[in-house]
């Protein structure tokens, strides 16, 4: 089932740095009441830095449509989101347009579009033309062939930048690049800044956070492979086409194609096939004939017969059939088990039962008998199918190895227990002390001094909270969760109850650090209570970006062992296309009562784990409002977008009525490609409409506003337990 999600973003116009990109001089002059000399003077010179011919690994959040996507794309404008806010106006495109950006996502055709090469800094100079570098004795020659013009004032390089930069860069014929290219006027409204909450999406250290997006200005043709580029446009205004598309008559003269550096590329491809955001989520489980399999982590395997299977269970205490093993079988696979080769610990091999801690049902109850001694303590013998399940003892040996593998955690928690053992001494010693000297009535100084120092030392933090990461599923190897492929295919959505008896087992392994003798155990053993309350309150408070509402039911929890975790697991493209999914679950099948998180992350490029604190009975999964993406309607060739209030007690509301008549729309002119919009007169459009129809009173229509106008709603796809 599918919604439109109601969720709160702020459109700011700019986040313009208090100095661009480049050299400064920084001059003082101070005249004294005195006697000469009475006037001086000083300067320093400085740089400011920032990205020219590339961009940082890290400095993309996400592309929209996003890469390598097929599917209905028509009206859509490309954009990018950028993890830093003031990146698009670290420099200057249009000298006399501050709010102006630098960067511009172009679209072509694949068809169309140059080769996209690599190079240097060099490569974007003149040939022949000396280079230098600000604050540097290092030279170069530019390498730019007759014929070709790019960023004018670009020589001298800036400070820390080299003749050898490497770039990327695109020649585009002067005619192609006017057709595509913004206007000067254009591009103050094709960036913008979205502050979002980080709420609903992975764990955060903050509570909302702001990212820049660069609009494209270009619609992508139909059944057309589509190229998108992040360019730089610095110091380009004055070479920027009108608004018709027609070339600069600032060009000099010769030349034939402007050379741009490419900061980012991806690909798309418009057509009818489903994967947008809604029909990726809505055909998650769906085999190629739309048959929906397996929603749990397990094996998709027929159901068993429950009669079948328990005649199978109670043939196994007299004569086993073939039948009854294969029933057997086909219902440890439908449990989430999966046989896996067993190296016996005597050299010898056997195929065992495993499964991991994400069970394909409710709750199985506590019944592994902790702390234990070794993993050995932990497997399970079926002596009429002959076969071990290794699960639980797999999870204590992982759980051992994981705390050696952390110095801090194994020297703390075998420091904490060698004078845990110390004060339980010293506590046995005592007690034979007061009753030696009559209950502590003689020498009573003596006996109170010692009893103050043999008080029982509180579990480290940096145990309780190794522990409570461990309750999370922190540091489990991927297989260990999901043991085989089948489990989670492409593009599933898997529900699951999180086995206590499996955290158990790997947290008595991780806490059997120091644990050799009979007493060491029932110590341990003594502990378990405490241990269980402090890791609960540690995990509980691991993630930070909660609402305030859950994040206070959580608090009032601290001091309770952790109940049912539930949980989801998601492998689709809806990851990397989508990087900040959100997703809630919720206690109810109405979406009334949420279930807090535990912990939200992404475990690789295309698989999030999300866990909840209690059951969940339906989880829901939406855009993250910074990759909301702009577009327009199509009509018979003609474009318009439909309005949404900008001032007033609801701002961002869609019009659903035009009060004079007609749509509640906007008309958007376009070149005569059909593809390319005219910005700047579609944001006069837009604000025409507004005042005059709807009585909005806008003076200062922004990038802000302009973003608002063309957004397009979010989908919620609803995923209810047991349907």
């Amino acid at each position: 089932m599918s919604t439109t999600l109601q969720k709160t973003v702020t459109f700011i116009q700019y986040d313009i740095p208090p100095l661009k990109a480049g050299e400064y001089k920084l001059v003082v002059h101070q005249t004294v009441d005195q006697s000469a000399p009475n006037d001086f003077n000083a300067q320093r010179v400085f740089a400011v830095g920032g990205n020219r011919f590339q961009l940082p690994g890290d400095a993309i959040a996400s592309y929209f449509p996003p890469s390598n996507a097929n599917g209905e794309f028509d009206g859509v404008l490309p954009n990018v989101v950028l993890k830093t806010s003031t990146l698009p106006w670290q420099r200057t495109s249009v000298e006399s347009e501050l709010d102006a950006p630098w960067l511009a996502v172009l679209l072509l055709e694949k068809s169309d579009a140059p080769l996209i090469k690599t190079g240097t800094a060099a490569d974007v100079i003149p040939t022949g033309q000396t280079i230098t570098v600000i604050g540097s004795t290092v030279t170069g020659t530019g390498a730019m062939p007759a014929g070709i013009f790019s960023y004018p004032g670009i020589n001298p390089l800036d400070y820390g930048q080299a003749p050898d930069t490497p770039t990327s860069y695109i020649d585009l014929p002067v005619a192609m690049f006017s057709s595509i290219a913004p206007t000067a006027t254009d591009l103050p409204y094709l960036a913008h800044i979205r502050e979002i909450d980080t709420l609903d999406s992975v764990d955060d250290t903050q509570l909302s956070k702001q990212f820049s997006v660069v609009l494209g200005n270009r619609m992508p043709a139909i059944n057309a492979n589509a190229v998108a580029l992040l360019v730089s446009l610095e110091n380009m205004g004055d070479y920027l086409p009108d608004d018709a598309g027609n070339a600069s008559p600032n060009f000099p003269p010769g030349i034939t194609k402007v050379r741009l550096i490419v900061l980012a590329t991806w690909n798309f491809y418009a057509n009818n096939l489903d994967e947008n955001f809604q029909n990726l989520a809505e055909n998650l489980n769906k085999n190629a004939a739309g048959v929906l399999g397996a929603t749990t982590v397990k094996i998709d395997a027929p159901a068993p017969d429950a009669g079948a299977v328990a005649t199978a269970i109670a043939d196994e205490a007299t004569a086993l059939t073939g039948a009854d093993g294969d029933m057997l079988v086909i219902n440890a696979l439908a449990e989430g088990y999966v046989p896996l080769d067993h190296h016996l610990r005597e050299a010898g091999d056997t195929v065992s039962w495993y499964r991991g801690p994400m069970l394909p049902y409710g709750g199985t109850g506590n019944f592994v008998s902790i702390p234990a001694f070794g993993p050995d303590a932990m497997l399970r013998y079926d002596p009429y199918t002959g076969m071990f399940d290794a699960s639980y003892a797999a999870a204590w040996q992982l759980g051992q190895l994981l705390a050696l593998q952390s110095a801090a955690y194994s020297t703390a928690l075998y420091q904490w227990k060698k004078t845990l053992g110390k004060n339980e001494a010293a506590l046995v010693e005592q007690e034979l002390l007061t009753a030696k000297l009559g209950g502590g009535t003689l020498f009573p100084s003596l006996v109170q001094t010692r009893s103050m120092r043999v008080a029982v030392p509180e579990i480290p933090d940096i145990v309780a909270q190794f522990i409570g990461q461990l309750r999370l599923l922190v540091g489990v190897p991927f297989g260990w969760l999901v043991p085989h492929e089948a489990m989670l295919p492409t593009e599933s959505f898997r529900l699951f109850s999180v086995d206590p008896n499996w955290i158990e087992a790997l947290v008595d392994g991780a806490f059997s650090i120091g644990r050799a003798t009979e007493g060491e155990l029932q110590s341990d053993k003594a502990q378990h209570a405490e241990l269980a309350k402090r890791s609960a309150g540690a995990a509980r408070k691991a993630r930070v970006n909660d609402r305030p509402d859950l994040a206070r039911a959580k608090q009032a929890r601290l001091g309770q062992p952790l109940q049912q975790i539930t949980g989801m697991l998601l492998r689709s493209q809806l990851v990397p296309g989508w990087p900040r999914l959100n997703i809630n679950g919720y206690s109810d099948t109405q979406g009334k009562t949420e279930v807090p998180k535990l912990r939200m992350v992404t475990l690789s490029r295309d698989v999030i784990l999300c866990l909840f604190d209690g059951t969940v009975a339906m989880v829901a999964i939406h855009e993250a409002p910074e990759q909301l993406h702009c577009g327009v309607e199509l009509n018979n060739g003609a474009a318009s977008t439909t309005l949404r209030a900008v001032t007033g007690p609801n701002p961002g509301q869609q019009f659903l009525t035009d009060p004079k008549g007609g749509s509640a729309s906007a008309a958007v002119p376009l070149r005569a490609d059909g593809q390319t919009i005219q910005v700047a007169d579609a944001a006069n459009s837009v604000l025409t409409k507004l005042n005059n129809d709807f009585s909005q009173n806008i003076t200062d229509f922004t990038s802000a506003e302009y973003a608002l106008e063309f957004i397009k709603g979010v989908v919620k796809v609803e995923f209810v337990v047991g349907s």
